[in-house]
């Protein structure tokens, strides 16, 4: 797997229906559906990484995973 220079964190589709997505350079593109509360991930095809990729593509992961679950990863004051 080729190693990462430069990444765009998180990008919003041009629609409010289109996914979030985290385009990490070198093969990898994890896709957030907030609608569906759905997370995609490809490119990611048993290839030997780097613990740096490795660490990159779980924290993209963690994090679409809070973003998927959107209101339920927030826990309101009182409840």
């Amino acid at each position: 797997m080729e190693e990462p220079r430069n990444y765009t964190r998180w990008t919003a589709g041009a629609r409010a229906a289109d996914p979030i997505t985290a385009d990490i350079l070198g093969g990898v593109l994890i896709a957030v559906d907030t609608p569906h509360r759905v997370v995609r991930a490809n490119g990611i095809d048993g290839e030997p990484m780097t613990p740096d990729m490795a660490r990159m593509i779980g924290v993209r992961l963690i994090e679409a995973a809070a973003m998927a679950d959107g209101d339920r990863a927030i826990r309101k004051a009182g409840t």
